[in-house]
């Protein structure tokens, strides 16, 4: 009787020991799947920024065929040193071999070093320097061929837009003085006569920004503190139809902007974003075009209605006189691009400050379609946009 119950609490052992075993390899297995997807994952996310990276000094070096001052030679340098920096760190993380591919973005990060360290004074590219950018700049589209990016493109967004034109970026927009302390209640009711809504269907969630439920979509705002108006608006929601065409919301976002008191602006940009149109409108004084007061809508085209607003300023502006003339600022344009047209624009800076400037419009030989400010008080490059051109032959986004 003793030996049967050995026998079979043996068994029993046995068939629980195995029972462990299994679950312990099971736990081991899941383990090992779950690993096996963070590391892919963490792949995936460093190829991305890696092939961000390589994007970034792709645009930086098209950019540097035509730099023609220290600032524009200081802007390609500095992004072109943190993209190869950048780059150099990710691949670290990659568990394959990039002896060679690293190599050539540590030559790529101290050629913009050496540039960086020869911008000051200079007034074109030194002998060879343009040959150099186009032999890089070439390499770089194979090697994001490589990576698979698309052309070079940007999201059509009215966020988009807003930090291509670099006004709002880490800012707060700036208004008119008007009287302090504008009331909650104040700003509600701005709120309400700035879209035709009802008041009492927006909620107050804190210093003076506002929510609500409208057309099925979360919709949020925030009035100016100091002048009661509205700065900016987003809703989200999902537009599936188009009632009406661009063009008419084009004209429905003029009224909007008109009824409003933004008067004296005009239409720099478009572009159709699904079943909405986004516009970008520069208020204009003495012929001068003022970026930093820009303002950005979009509207909805299947009811017609504001989705997404966005307001540096509205304020009287008196432009100054420029320093050096149009022909003069003309030298500034590099040889390689051929200037069709130009605009008076003041631009915002770095450091918080605005600068006037000619905007050249000009066309490289290769076709693409380049924006050049050049610094009306200096008479040196100030900047320089690649222009994206769509399929109506206008210039909705650059960057």
């Amino acid at each position: 009787m003793d030996k049967r119950r050995w026998i079979v609490l043996l068994i029993s052992f046995n068939f629980a020991l195995i029972f462990v075993l299994a679950g312990f390899i099971y736990q081991q297995r899941l383990e090992l799947g779950q690993l096996h997807r963070v590391q892919e994952e963490g792949r995936t996310v460093s190829l991305v920024k890696l092939s961000e990276s390589v994007a970034e000094m792709d645009l930086a070096l098209r950019k540097g065929r035509y730099a023609a001052s220290p600032e524009t030679f200081t802007a390609v340098a500095t992004a072109l040193y943190g993209r190869a920096a950048e780059a150099a760190v990710v691949l670290e993380k990659l568990p394959i071999e990039t002896e060679e591919t690293a190599a050539w973005f540590a030559h790529v990060r101290d050629y913009a070093r050496t540039l960086a360290r020869t911008a000051h004074g200079r007034d074109g590219h030194a002998p060879g320097e343009r040959a150099e950018l186009e032999a890089l700049s070439e390499t770089i589209a194979l090697v994001r061929a490589a990576f698979g990016c698309p052309p070079l493109e940007l999201e059509p967004t009215l966020e988009a837009m807003a930090q291509i034109e670099e006004q709002l970026t880490g800012t707060t927009p700036v208004s008119a003085p008007a009287e302090a302390g504008t009331t909650v209640e104040i700003a509600r009711a701005e709120l309400a006569a700035f879209t035709g809504l009802r008041e009492n269907i927006f909620t107050h969630t804190g210093s003076h920004k506002f929510r609500a439920r409208i057309d099925g979509g979360d919709f949020t705002a925030e009035v100016c503190r100091a002048s009661g108006r509205v700065m900016r608006m987003e809703t989200a929601r999902q537009v599936r139809t188009a009632a009406l065409t661009a063009e008419e919301g084009i004209a429905l976002a003029e009224d909007f902007l008109t009824r409003n008191g933004y008067e004296g602006v005009t239409l720099r940009r478009w572009r159709r974003e699904g079943h909405r149109v986004a516009a970008q409108f520069v208020p204009v004084s003495d012929g001068v075009l003022i970026y930093p007061d820009a303002v950005q809508i979009s509207i909805a085209l299947d009811n017609g209605r504001v989705t997404d607003f966005v307001s540096a300023a509205h304020r009287e502006r008196e432009p100054p006189m420029p320093a050096v003339t149009k022909e003069e600022a003309l030298t500034a344009v590099p040889d390689t691009l051929i200037a069709e047209d130009y605009d008076m624009v003041i631009l915002a800076i770095a450091g918080g400050r605005e600068a006037l400037c000619y905007a050249f419009r000009c066309r490289a030989a290769d076709g693409q379609a380049v924006l050049v400010y050049v610094n009306a008080e200096t008479g040196r490059q100030q900047e320089i946009r690649l222009l994206i051109e769509d399929e109506t032959g206008h210039f909705p986004l650059y960057i």
